[in-house]
Formats: C-alpha cells, structure tokens, sequence
C-alpha cells in the first residue's frame, strides 16, 4: 500500500498533509480551500473561477516576472489551478532547490493579491473566451446535463462558468465582490496545505510553519443540516461526437462519498481479463471504454458516474449495459481479502506512476491511493437501482438546444428499456491456473539492444523504426489484439502496453525473466494470427477515437494530427527492441523470441536517417474561435543545437504568454513550448482564440519572434547563467518509475547538460536564426 501523508493541524488552523518522498524526481505543492463554484453568491454567477484567475495576476509581494505564473515557468517547473463544484485547488511542481521559493510565492498570491482593476478587466475577457470554449467541451455540456437529473441542492442548478455578460461593466462593484468573497473563504481554517517532496518530515514542517505565516486566520462558519441528493427524471441529451452513457449514483452517506475506496473501484472497472466486466460488455458489442467521475456536491454527498463510450447510443444497449453493471456491482461485496488486495495494488502501481504533482492531485481530488478499504462496504451500499439516474448521449436525438446551467443543451426525456439478461457471474483474480507449457524458442535471433541498467525488473520496449511510422489505425490494431493479454499479463505481476508517447507508438512489456519470455511468445502467436472479426473490431475501435476527438477543444484535436503530419506513416514497419536491466540469459532468450515477431527486427544502422521536417501550420477556423498551431522543426540534430532549443524555448515560453495572452488579450490558449514529436524536436505555439482572425493570430506570432531576437541579443551574461542552470534541472529525469524512464530514454534523446557549459550566447543566437528562418 502507497505511505499515507502525515496529517497535522498547525496552531493556525491550517491543515498539512507531508509527504517525504526521498526518491522523488521533483517537489510539489497543492493547496485546497474550501470553497468552489457552489459556496458564490447568487448575483455573481462564476466569480470563484474568476478569483481563481485573479490571484494568478500577482500579489503584493511578488508581482510581475515574479508572480507564481510568471516565475514558476521560467525555473523549469508547472503549475495551474482548477475551480470545482466545493473547493478551488491551486497547485505547482518545481526541482527541490528553488521549491521554498516557489512556496513563498504561492502563499503570498492567496494571503494578499492585488486584485488590480486592469488585470481585473483582462480577466473577464479570458474567462469569457473560455465559457465560449466550453459551449463546445462534450465533457462540460454531460456534466451539466447530467447534474439536471438530481434535486437537492440548488446550486447545481445554477451557471457557475462566468462569462462577460454575469460579470457585467461595473468593474468596481466586481472587485468589491471579489475581495469580500476571499475575505470570507481564503483563510487558514478553510485551507489545507499538500507538500510533497525530496526532503525530510521536519524540513517540510518547518517550511510549512514558516511560509504560511502571511495567511489570514478565521473561522469556518457552522455548517448548516447536510442537504440531500434526490434522483428525478432520466434525460438524453443530443451532442455530436462518440455517444456515450453515464449512470450516475447519489451518494448521500458520509462514508459513500468519500473517495477513499474510487481506486480500488476503478482497477476493478478497468480490468479487461477474461470474465471481467469490460470483457462482457465488448463480447456484447456494447462499448468500448468506461471511466469513472466523482463530483462533490457538499459535505457527506456526491455523485459518481460511471462513464461508458457506447456503440450506437440506443435505449437497448443502454439496458444491456446498466443490467451488467447492477449484476456486477452485487458480486463485488464478495470479493475475498486476498481479492481486495491484488486489485489495490493494481491500482497503487498506476498511482505510483504518477509525477509528485499529478499524485497530489490524485490525493486531493482525484482517486487517492488505497490505504485501507473501510469505506469500501458503504459506498457499495450506495450503488443500486434506486440511487441510479441515466443520461443517454448521442446525435441522433432531435431536440432544440436551450440555455442550462449557461451552456447550450438539446435535452429530452429518457424513456429507460429493460434487459431481461442475467448478468454472467464475473471473475476476479488472483488465480490459480495450472501453470504453462515450457517455452519453444527459434533457433534464429533477432537484433534486441541491451542496457544492463541495475537491479530493476527487465522491460522490452519496441517500437517502429524512425524511417518507418506506424498509423493510428494500426496502433488501434495492436491494442486490440493485445487487450486483454495484457489485463493477464498484468494480473500476473507485469504489464504490457500499446501507447503513444512523443508521437511515436511503443509495444512495452515488463515482468520477471519467465513472465517476459512468456509474454512476447503469446504476443507473437496473436499478432500472427488475426482474424477478421478483429480486424473489424479494431477498425470500429479507431473510427470511435476520431469520433471521440471532436468532443475535444480545437487545440488539442490539431496537437494530435501532428505526429502523421510530421511522419506519414507507411505500410511495412520495421521494428527497434531494447531491453532494458535482465541478464544476459534472459537476453538471448528475447533475441531468440523476437526472430518470430510478424514483422522486421531492425537495428538503428539498418534504417534509412529520417526526412528533415518543414515548419508546420495546422489551423481550425470555426465559427465560434479560430484555432493555429505551428510547429518549427529543428534541423540540425547535434547535442548543442538541442540543447540551444529548449534554452529558446524555455526563454520564450513565459515571454509568449505574457505577450499574447495578458497583453493583448487574445483570448483562452497561448502556449509555447519545446516539443519532441515522431522523432523530431521543435518550438511549438498554439493559440486559440475567439476575437482573432487565423492571420491576426499568425502576425502575433511572427511580431514575437522578431522581438525575441532584439530581446534576445540584449541577453546580459547572468541572465543566461541562470536560465542554463534552470535546463539543467530539467533535463534531470522526472520519471518516476523505471517504465516510464525505460521509454524517455528511447524516445526523448534527452542532450547531456554537461554540454551546456560550452552554448554561449552567439550559439544561442544562431540557433534562434536557423529554426525561424523564414520569420
């Protein structure tokens, strides 16, 4: 089980939850005060996600370059902040020396913002920008429309985004508001405090103690009879893209809505053996993925939806699903220990593959390690037919759109069908099988690189060589045929994956010698032998993920073209295989296995060098914004034109935000950074935005170049130190686990910051000139 926080009150009032992680990659902070979209006055509808974009714009102590949002960037590190319906969280990662600094900063932007009536007016435009963004956001428009089916609680059924119009012209009146919201909500008894980092309890106590300080004091205000949530009517809801189901459960028990049991739950959901759940429901040809969303509503009650991507969005299939999700709810309460156990350690393991951040977020409002599962019997006491409403999406239904909740929704009721099916009694694991044949292995071997790398588990990575890309649709292939090797696999003590990372496809696989060896011949023999009932499965599967990305905003639908835009990808793939720890034994034995892989083993001198990229412009001109993304490959891949690149990058970064986004206001997305996509590296800037035209946007950027070569070659000397000694820290890996770090260490190339010493500002002025060339 994952090591629980130590949880401490200081004299204050505030709470702190201290984690000590000695072997953690980077440092983090999260703070959560109580209070969220639902605890704002009625007449200023969206001003706590106004608030939270407000303190972002300095403090009294730390303005300008040096705000969180400004400081955070340029020193290597992320950061950002989420409104929710209860509480707002604010949140940055940054390398352990400079995590003090970091701190500093974010108390003093919730002790004392300045809350400027400028940036107060810039604010209102962003958050305008983004309500219109989210008119579009399929995952937003199901929310709300899901939250229609339940009664209780009145603030579900307000607006709580905020746009122009709520806020309205009084920019004085609106600041008023502000100041007296975080007068009532941003103090030390409505606050706690997550640190997590590579330092000791009481260095981590002390910082805490010594940091937070400048926090005001109050008191909580007596906390009125917990209201209840009461399930209404079931509604569908008509939205183009992937349909979808979500049932969704009131919980209105104490020990129901907390989270503490959701990981444990959801190893269990998303578990894809044979006799799981998943398995039953593709056998079915009912969906093809379900994930899980918990939404606080108040204290002691909450919904939890169980999210299903469906094939047709029909009222029978929808019965087909919630009959099998029912049945499979009533088998859990009998899991055994041993049971309970083998899943929560499931889950602990994709937990403890998160980033120092990423976990705190998973512990603060997300789904938190498992340390116990006493609530486990009580929140499945919850789950049941009674305490269930349905909302049905899909683009088939005809139904007129109206204002709810702010957002735009075509809503009708849903009449739910029955399903006379008895659900099959579901299997869970550990199992006792008999145990495996002995291994056959060729006498032929293949090209299998090896990093002896210590005393780590051995993991296989493959992927397609450079010259060669692999599409989508066959990535889609592969992940089917694998599906459910690998919940065995898994189930087993490994894990085996089909992912993309830096736009390249990987076929990953760890486990013990045996496991490993046993686990490539099972993947021989299924890449050998697909049938057409899988082909057309995997064919239904890709055609689902281009429908589930026009739910996505522009931006990110354009950021996921880019790989096959850089590298189209071919038909005949050639494969590179590492191993990575193992002996050399278990080496031989893989060289000798993958001799039957169904495709080429290729070594990195048997492949064609890849194509240099062109600068590429992706662009979406819709009628609500205007989205551009342009990508500027590097051309020349030596170690100090790598390393000139993200120092570039990381330069300009927080300078392009301030230009775009702050200063001319252009609207909701304004990022630059460096990239590595489909085996090139590059600066990448995307910007979305509902005022400017596609070549407004497209001048902005240009204009910013060329200001960044004056800037740039007025570079004093310390400046430059500094900015190298942040890159340095960052190119440290920030993996946690070994199966992450196994694939950074293909695919990312990261340069050595031993280089550093020798990139001076006129290498860095002439890698400026060689990636923007024709700006």
């Amino acid at each position: 089980m994952s090591q629980p926080p130590l949880t401490l009150r200081l004299a204050s009032g505030l709470r702190l939850n201290l984690l000590a992680d000695a072997t953690a990659p980077r440092a983090a902070a999260l703070m959560q005060i109580d209070a969220g979209s639902y605890h704002e006055p009625s007449d200023w509808p969206g001003l706590a996600h106004l608030l939270e974009h407000m303190l972002f714009r300095g403090s009294h102590a730390f303005d300008g370059d040096q705000r969180l949002m400004s400081w955070v960037p340029a020193h290597g590190g992320r950061l950002n902040a989420t409104t929710r319906e209860t509480a707002t969280h604010f949140f940055f990662e940054l390398d352990g020396e400079r995590f003090a600094d970091g701190l500093a900063r974010l108390i003093d932007m919730l002790a004392a913002p300045l809350l400027a009536l400028p940036a107060l007016a810039q604010e209102v435009e962003v958050i305008d920008a983004e309500y219109q963004l989210l008119c579009q956001d399929a995952d937003t428009l199901c929310e709300a429309a899901q939250q229609q089916a339940f009664d209780g609680i009145a603030a579900m059924r307000r607006f709580t985004v905020g746009n122009r119009r709520a806020f309205g012209d009084d920019m004085p009146a609106l600041c008023a508001a502000l100041r007296d919201f975080h007068r009532r909500y941003y103090h030390t008894a409505n606050m706690t405090l997550w640190l997590q980092a590579p330092l000791p309890l009481a260095q981590l106590r002390q910082l805490a103690e010594t940091l937070t300080q400048p926090l005001p004091s109050g008191v909580v205000a007596d906390s009125t009879a917990a209201p209840r949530l009461i399930p209404r009517d079931d509604r569908r809801l008509n939205l183009p893209g992937l349909p979808q189901l979500r049932l969704t459960f009131a919980l209105n028990a104490a020990d129901a809505a907390a989270r503490d049991g959701l990981r444990l739950l959801d190893a269990l959901l998303q578990d894809e053996a044979p006799g799981s759940l998943m398995a039953h429901l593709r056998r079915s040809a009912c969906c093809d993925a379900v994930r899980l969303l918990h939404t606080p509503c108040a204290d002691g009650c909450a919904l939890l939806t169980f999210i299903f991507s469906v094939n047709r969005g029909s009222a029978a299939e929808a019965a087909i699903i919630e009959n099998a999700l029912l049945g499979w709810l009533q088998q859990l309460p009998s899991l055994s220990a041993a049971q309970r156990e083998h899943y929560a350690r499931r889950g602990n393991q994709d937990f403890m593959r998160l980033t120092p951040l990423d976990q705190l977020r998973a512990r603060a409002f997300g789904l938190p390690p498992l340390e116990q599962d006493a609530p486990w019997p009580a929140c499945l006491a919850e789950l049941t037919a009674g305490n269930l409403r349905r909302l049905l999406v899909s683009a088939e239904t005809a139904a007129e759109s109206r204002r709810v909740q702010g957002l735009p929704l075509a809503l009708t009721p849903f009449v739910a069908a029955h399903s006379a099916r008895r659900p099959p009694d579901y299997r869970f694991y550990p199992r006792h099988d008999a145990p495996p044949p002995p291994l056959a292995l060729p006498a032929e071997r293949a090209p299998l690189s090896w990093r002896a790398d210590g005393d780590h588990p051995p993991v296989l990575l493959l992927r397609p060589a450079p010259s060669t890309p692999l599409a989508s649709e066959q990535a889609a292939l592969l992940t089917s045929a694998l599906r459910t090797l690998a919940a065995e696999i898994t189930h087993q003590g490994g894990s085996l994956g089909v992912t993309q990372s830096y736009g390249v496809w990987t076929l990953q696989v760890s486990g013990d010698a045996p496991l490993l060896c046993r686990a490539l011949s099972l993947i021989n023999q299924r890449l050998t032998t697909l049938d057409d009932a899988l082909k057309q499965e995997a064919a239904l599967n890709w055609q689902r993920t281009q429908l589930r990305a026009q739910g996505e905003i522009a931006v990110r639908r354009l950021a996921a073209q880019l790989p096959e835009v850089l590298a189209p990808p071919v038909d005949a793939v050639s494969w590179q295989a590492t191993l990575f720890a193992g002996d050399a034994a278990l080496h031989q034995q893989l060289s000798q296995l993958l001799s039957a892989f169904p495709a080429p083993i290729v070594t990195a001198q048997d492949v064609a060098p890849i194509a240099a990229a062109q600068p590429v412009r992706l662009s979406d001109d819709c009628a609500d914004d205007r989205t551009l993304l342009l990508f500027y490959p590097l051309a020349d891949d030596t170690p100090t034109a790598r390393l000139a690149l993200r120092l570039l990058a990381q330069l300009y970064a927080p300078r392009f935000f301030q230009r775009l986004r702050v200063e001319l206001n252009i609207g909701y997305v304004a990022h630059c950074a460096y990239h590595r996509c489909a085996d090139r590296d590059g600066m990448l800037f995307a910007l979305q935005s509902p005022r400017c035209s596609l070549e407004q946007l497209h001048n902005y950027t240009r204009e910013f170049l060329q200001q960044m070569r004056q800037e740039l070659a007025a570079l004093d000397a310390t400046a430059l130190q500094q900015a190298k000694q942040t890159l340095a820290q960052s190119l440290q890996s920030s993996a946690i686990d070994y199966w992450q770090r196994t694939r950074d260490e293909v695919l990312e190339q990261r340069p050595d910051a031993a280089a550093l010493v020798a990139l001076n500002l006129p290498a860095l002025l002439d890698g400026q000139r060689r990636l923007f060339t024709a700006v």
